[in-house]
């Protein structure tokens, strides 16, 4: 239950950062400092040490997904600190948090973790869409629109290429054989693949320092597997 509500949180913290008026580009590095929060867990609860290469190459993951979310310097020097970045931020916490029960599970096989955590995070995401509605009037978060029958395609491909999928391959990793941080380090690599689908299914234009972007975080990734 507590992985539900967790999961449920970070997603609602992540939506309501872009509603708050956080950029999604910034929204989107901000939710990518899960990694320095999952080690920063890891090592309170002493599931791993530390050392000065590791945060190097945890702050080169993150500077990298930073860079492949679409960052660019007007975003920085416009950038208006709100309670949308707080909500970013909390979002990455949240999401390490979660990596971090996530690992905890020992009775459950991978898919009725998956299923367990979608069945009682269903409930909490409407709990806490009313509690926000005593704190704003923002239709953009307390909203609701059906969608039409085009936006309820993408809105399918997404949960299950995006969601399904990766929570039920994320399930499936050995918490013996394989570190939070290079757990961690690994789903940096979420943001390069929504640049994939942003440039399969929506058309979108990836510059060289999105590429550049991508090669740190496979950098990064490589360094924490091999170390």
């Amino acid at each position: 239950m507590l992985r539900g509500m967790v999961f449920s949180a970070f997603l609602l913290s992540a939506l309501s950062s872009i509603a708050f008026g956080c950029p999604v580009p910034i929204t989107t590095g901000l939710v990518n400092t899960r990694l320095f929060f999952t080690a920063l867990i890891a090592f309170i609860f002493r599931q791993e040490k530390t050392s000065f290469k590791k945060l190097l190459v945890i702050f080169m993951g993150i500077f990298g997904a930073f860079i492949t979310s679409g960052i660019n310097l007007q975003h920085i020097s416009f950038l208006n600190v709100n309670f949308g970045v707080f909500l970013a931020l909390l979002a990455g916490f949240l999401y390490a948090l979660y990596l971090f029960l996530k690992r905890k599970k020992k009775d459950y096989s991978p898919m009725q973790a998956l299923f367990n955590t979608f069945l009682f995070a269903a409930p909490f995401t409407p709990i806490f869409g009313l509690i926000l509605k005593f704190f704003t009037e923002n239709p953009l978060l307390i909203g609701f629109i059906a969608p039409n029958f085009y936006q309820l395609t993408l809105l399918i491909l997404i949960t299950v290429f995006s969601t399904i999928m990766p929570y039920t391959l994320l399930n499936y990793v050995n918490n013996i054989e394989v570190l939070p941080t290079v757990e961690g380090t690994i789903l940096l690599l979420d943001p390069a693949l929504h640049i994939v689908w942003a440039t399969i299914i929506l058309g979108q234009y990836v510059s060289q320092l999105q590429y550049f972007g991508i090669a740190l975080i496979l950098l990064s990734a490589f360094i924490m597997l091999n170390s």
